[in-house]
């Protein structure tokens, strides 16, 4: 009898190890939840989430609301000092679909074709192939509950019609910051400073469906919800990890089908069996937790395949990796309160990156001033 039960608290203690260990599925980032709700600028004219607008998944204003207000990005401090406090209130830029850039390769990027090459948010009515996969509230549809329909980034590139091979890469308006708290609420209204710190708001605003998957270990699939229109061109998608290495994971089926469809890439050195792998110790404190983030999508185009305007959209992507480590409820030593190390290399990655990036906002930003005022004056 001793032995038998013995076996049973064996089993269950397997079982329930391998379920917190092993196959984890979380929404790397979801378009359906970055819809723009503002214009960047004015919190009060921002609509929330359970706005009747925000609801009917048709609805959008590429005019006056181009901004996903909960995830703007502020680069007015690099801007210098001939701006006034109202210019800079207008730079700051969103990971709404509006603001992504298409970059094609060098022997690609013509006049025409960078003009054609964009990206936008678009709508798709309701399908069996984005409500399939259930993962913790952020990626599918209860039966119980369908959707008339999704918000998604629609990307069209113009390639050049000669017979030779060309990418183009999608990507973000800035790189995504990983340990960034969260100082706005959905409007964009600012949340106090202790607000903004306090735990659940903590190093977690780009988390959920926003682009960064914390305490990753081994990757063992990418699946990438997207419409295909019959081309034969093909799709990788870029991630960053907490190294700042960059990796590409080149989808193995073509986009030569019609309608949405769930591809995915599988780790081929993946292993089930944690006997048969080989186990090491993973330093902790201070070192951050392995993660990764999204840093864009590439779209290949084979030199003896179709050229000119080639339009797909995407909705989702979503990973199923092994935890680096087990989650503890409760520490004996909050290290980070103590240290604040990983806050500090926050800050810093956070002003390299608007240095980066602050210098081509801001001329855009002006580019997009005189642009408007030429089209008022006419």
């Amino acid at each position: 009898m001793r032995k038998w039960m013995c076996l049973f608290i064996a089993v269950i203690l397997t079982v329930s190890l391998s379920s917190s260990l092993f196959a984890k599925k979380s929404v790397l980032i979801d378009f359906n939840l970055l819809k723009a709700n503002g214009d960047g600028l004015d919190p009060d004219k921002s609509l929330a989430k359970e706005d009747a607008k925000m609801k009917d998944y048709t609805d959008h204003d590429s005019v006056n609301r181009t901004q996903h207000m909960s995830t703007l990005l502020d680069y007015s401090s690099i801007a210098g000092s001939n701006y006034t406090e109202e210019e800079k209130k207008g730079m700051s830029t969103s990971l709404a679909a509006y603001n992504w850039d298409v970059v094609l390769n060098s022997s690609a990027a013509h006049v025409e074709n960078r003009m054609y090459s964009m990206c936008i948010e678009w709508h798709t009515k309701y399908d069996a192939v984005l409500s399939d996969l259930q993962v913790g509230g952020a990626g599918g549809d209860t039966a119980a509950a369908k959707p008339d329909g999704y918000n998604v980034m629609g990307i069209r590139i113009h390639f050049p019609e000669t017979t030779f091979n060309n990418w183009a890469l999608i990507k973000p308006a800035f790189e995504i910051p990983a340990y960034e708290n969260k100082d706005t609420d959905y409007k964009g209204v600012k949340l106090s400073k202790d607000e903004s710190n306090k735990f659940e708001n903590k190093n977690n605003k780009y988390e959920n469906g926003y682009g960064v998957i914390k305490n990753v270990g081994i990757i063992k699939a990418i699946n990438i919800r997207i419409y295909g229109c019959q081309f034969k061109n093909s799709i990788s998608i870029l991630l960053k990890d907490d190294l700042n290495i960059l990796t590409e994971y080149h989808m193995d089926q073509y986009l030569d089908f019609d309608g949405w469809r769930q591809i995915i890439w599988k780790n081929p050195n993946y292993i089930a069996d944690a006997a048969n792998r080989d186990l090491y110790i993973v330093p902790l404190y201070p070192r951050s937790t392995p993660l990764i983030k999204l840093d864009g999508f590439r779209i290949y185009r084979q030199g003896d395949q179709y050229g000119g305007d080639f339009v797909t959209y995407i909705k989702d992507v979503i990973i199923t990796y092994d935890e680096a480590t087990l989650e503890r409820e409760e520490l004996p030593i909050i290290h980070e309160e103590a240290w604040g190390i990983l806050q500090e290399k926050t800050i810093q990655a956070k002003e390299r990156e608007l240095k980066k990036i602050g210098h081509t906002q801001v001329l855009r930003f002006l580019e997009k001033k005189k642009m408007h005022k030429e089209s008022t004056s006419q």
